[in-house]
């Protein structure tokens, strides 16, 4: 029975570790659903203190870097720790953990809206502006300035490996002109652009942005050619744990080679990153549902948010918690 519930949660953990949901909104959103699946199908507290565990930190597991993730579920296992300590009553416990559920998606979508307002206003007519990867609330901030009547163009590269560009052109290109490329060719073509627009899976103490690998190089190259460079980033994705010193951990994949290389398989090892880090000095602007913020202020935001000094639950104690209220 136990690892029957657990099974979709895993399943979903699989796919994505493995690349296969683009955007980082989605991630969560799916995960978090999947958590008051599993909540719902449990019929006792013993078995909800020993699979509960399990599953958010196999999903975190599934994407270290993203901050939204592990704020969201952090929240989630908060309000499991105080219903229990209301009630043993399985239905309403499985009821206030799918309204929080509810809550969450809800508050991840209305603070995309917002920051994707905001990004819209930096648009200006006859723009053309470059983004990488797949991103909702970058697709938002572009759906929005079009519908206001501005003209604008999109560059984007392939976003290797996973090719998410490719997903994201065939999506953009039904709104504007879209230019889709390899991304070894991002220095080229950035003389053509006017603005860069990234998201991010994690926003650092310090203002680094860790989001999808070739980011990094999309920066220094606009900031060589003096292009605005914004990432669209609600304050869900700043990684409080950061200001404490602890270190976003990166995945990697292994890579199966192309046909022309298959020759080698077994005599080397090809591996990518999935993220990489950009450092503050070549981000201009956090665009946050607070308004446009320095890479340097995200510190003042943690500080607002957590308090001074920051108090901030780990995932591990609220676990601990957990054992602890069901005994």
């Amino acid at each position: 029975m136990m690892n029957n519930i657990l099974c979709e949660a895993g399943r979903l953990a699989d796919k994505i570790k493995r690349g296969k949901i683009f955007s980082s909104t989605d991630v969560v959103i799916s995960s978090i659903r999947s958590i008051g699946k599993l909540v719902s199908k449990v019929r006792d507290v013993e078995t909800l203190k020993n699979i509960y565990p399990v599953a958010v930190r196999e999903l975190i597991q599934s994407r270290q870097t993203s901050a939204l993730l592990l704020n969201s579920l952090r929240e989630l296992t908060k309000t499991l720790v105080n219903s229990l300590e209301e009630t043993r009553d399985l239905r309403e416990i499985s009821t206030r953990i799918n309204l929080k559920v509810h809550e969450i998606e809800k508050s991840i979508r209305d603070k995309n809206r917002t920051v994707a307002k905001i990004a819209s206003n930096r648009i200006l007519d006859g723009d053309t502006i470059l983004v990488n990867s797949y991103s909702t609330v970058v697709y938002e901030a572009i759906s929005y300035a079009i519908s206001e009547g501005k003209k604008l163009s999109v560059y984007i590269p392939e976003s290797r490996p996973g090719n998410e560009g490719v997903f994201f052109a065939r999506k953009l290109a039904k709104l504007t002109d879209v230019t889709l490329f390899v991304d070894s060719a991002v220095r080229h073509f950035m003389k053509d652009v006017d603005k860069v627009f990234t998201s991010a899976e994690a926003i650092a103490a310090n203002g680094a942005l860790i989001n999808k690998v070739g980011t990094s190089i999309i920066a220094l190259v606009a900031h060589e050619a003096r292009v605005r460079f914004f990432s669209l980033a609600a304050t869900t994705k700043f990684y409080p744990e950061t200001f404490l010193g602890e270190l976003v951990e990166l995945n990697r994949i292994s890579l199966k080679l192309e046909e022309e290389g298959r020759d080698l398989e077994g005599e080397i090892d090809a591996y990518s990153p999935l993220f990489d880090v950009t450092p503050p000095e070549y981000i201009d602007a956090i665009i946050t549902e607070k308004g446009l913020i320095a890479p340097q202020a995200v510190v003042i935001i943690i500080q607002e948010l957590y308090g001074w000094p920051p108090k901030i639950p780990s995932l591990e104690s609220e676990f601990i918690k957990l054992q602890e209220v069901i005994g």
